[in-house]
């Protein structure tokens, strides 16, 4: 949305946003806004030429805030503060009221506690009835400028490419801004992902590589990985990485890759764009870059010799 009438920009507001309170203060008006919806992460920019104060109920998500220029400020029922980089995590189930100075620009990353809470779980192991409780203390700073750049690229990255990138690609995004959020703050699950925990064996990997290779056409679910293996979420990260194969995203990743080059050679009717869009690749500069640190070569060059030889 890019408007001059204040009107149209309430309504937006309620609507879409969900906010039921709304003020705008001296000078001529202008807002500019936009608002990307996954399955558990929002995330909305809004930057405005004139002050504006924006009020919220109570949620079923937590919030936090990323000013990117201008003075601002926000207020809960327990009390208020500049917005620097970064607010607190505006917990669910509290009221928020947004008061911004002129010429502002902000991004807000809304979350569903729920699937941050089944996360962490999966992460650690954990399968008790406790609930998922942040702390009140400052984050680490080095580890919440890392989450703003992440938030700041994903929110590039939906931009740029959102109606193109299939529920598989959403799916690998949204999971790991739900970790990053979870390593970035403090918790009550957050010793547990600095425990260290014994070597649960090579056989781990092996059974978790097999299913992702007879599954490589579904999204990586961390729980059902974990299901597999018999083992907690963050034992299969960590046995990835003792195997040197990274992650199961990025395993997951190179039998994609394999399952492109196979299609590529194949295929009679192939091209290029079709193979990527069929392996989960939506943009297609990225897969051709990814296609030739694997392969050695462009897809396109493993098409144009495959046609050659038939």
């Amino acid at each position: 949305m890019h408007t001059d009438n204040s009107e149209l920009a309430r309504d937006r507001l309620f609507s879409v946003l969900g906010a039921d309170g709304f003020d705008k203060g001296e000078g001529s008006f202008g807002l500019r806004a936009n608002y990307a919806s996954l399955t558990h992460i929002g995330l909305s920019y809004c930057s405005s030429d004139c002050p504006i104060s924006v009020s919220f109920p109570e949620a079923g998500f937590l919030r936090q805030i990323f000013l990117i220029q201008g003075r601002a400020s926000y207020t809960t029922p327990h009390g208020s503060a500049p917005i620097g980089a970064w607010t607190p995590i505006v917990p669910a189930r509290s009221r928020l009221r947004l008061d911004f100075g002129q010429d502002y620009r902000k991004l807000t990353l809304r979350i569903d506690t729920s699937a941050l809470e089944r996360t962490i779980k999966a992460l650690v192991g954990d399968t008790s009835d406790r609930r998922l409780e942040f702390s009140e203390r400052e984050p680490n700073p080095s580890s919440m400028s890392f989450l703003r750049r992440h938030v700041f690229h994903l929110a590039e990255e939906l931009e740029a490419f959102a109606e193109e990138y299939s529920p598989l690609a959403k799916a690998e995004l949204e999971r790991d801004l739900l970790v990053r959020f979870l390593l970035a703050h403090e918790h009550n699950f957050s010793h547990l992902l600095r425990r260290e925990t014994p070597t649960a064996g090579r056989s781990i990997v092996e059974r978790i590589e097999a299913f992702i290779e007879a599954n490589w056409h579904r999204p990586i679910d961390l729980d059902e990985l974990a299901k597999v293996a018999n083992v907690s979420v963050r034992t299969v990260f960590r046995e990835f990485v003792r195997a040197g194969r990274g992650s199961p995203a990025q395993f997951a990743k190179r039998v994609r890759l394999q399952r492109a080059a196979e299609l590529l050679r194949s295929s009679d009717n192939a091209t290029v764009t079709s193979v990527a869009l069929r392996c989960g690749f939506q943009n297609i500069g990225r897969f051709a870059a990814d296609y030739f640190r694997l392969h050695g070569e462009l897809p396109s060059e493993t098409l144009r010799r495959a046609q050659g030889s038939s």
